[in-house]
């Protein structure tokens, strides 16, 4: 996960965890 790019994008950042935490 690139968290400095998601910096400004940390919503979508969280949505690509739980969206991880579902499929796996």
């Amino acid at each position: 996960v690139m968290h400095e790019r998601n910096a400004h994008n940390f919503p979508l950042d969280l949505a690509s965890v739980e969206l991880n935490s579902i499929d796996g």
